[in-house]
């Protein structure tokens, strides 16, 4: 007789006229059905370039994945909440000649000492690459290390020539700036 009340008490009749996000709310699930979290890159990525130039310098950059700082971008489609972090990069560079002359992180620190006005363009771009410019390297005694910082999903980006001479002093040009002057 128990077994007949306890069947007859436990068939969804409460929850039939509910919606499906009611009955979510209720058990405290709707949270993890709501909620689209996605880190890009998902894994920590690692890239190494060693160029050996004919003019005797050795370059080492080393691209590499930040796990710990990132971008957030949320936003709401179809009541679910998308959050998407895109995390930071950051690169090593090494520049030799008979001896290391130029050994650096370059990240959105070393950029904003350099330029303190790109701090509100910094709260949503990251590293996007730095490579050798050999073009410009072997036609002048610097060293041209192209650097680029882009807002994730967009065209917005700006691009920045490092300069290094023989003595491992440094300068940046904003080649962004350069080329909306020529427009």
């Amino acid at each position: 007789m128990v077994l007949i009340g306890l069947v007859v008490s436990c068939d969804g009749r409460d929850r039939a006229k509910k919606s499906n996000t009611e009955v979510l709310k209720e058990h405290r699930l709707l949270d993890s059905f709501s909620e689209n979290i996605r880190h890009f890159p998902e894994e920590y990525t690692e890239t190494i370039t060693d160029t050996l130039l004919s003019n005797g310098y050795k370059i080492r950059i080393k691209n590499f994945t930040d796990m710990r700082n990132s971008y957030l971008d949320e936003f709401e489609q179809d009541s679910i909440l998308y959050k998407h972090y895109y995390r930071d990069s950051k690169a090593k560079i090494s520049v030799a000649n008979d001896k290391v002359v130029f050994d650096k992180l370059i990240d959105k620190a070393f950029f904003l000492n350099f330029d303190s006005s790109l701090t509100d363009f910094f709260i949503e771009a990251n590293l996007d690459g730095v490579w050798l410019n050999e073009e410009k390297t072997l036609s002048n005694s610097k060293i041209t290390i192209d650097v680029v910082f882009c807002k994730p999903e967009s065209d917005i980006c700006e691009f920045f020539n490092l300069m290094i001479d023989d003595k491992g002093e440094y300068h940046i040009v904003n080649v962004t700036d350069e080329e909306e002057e020529d427009v």
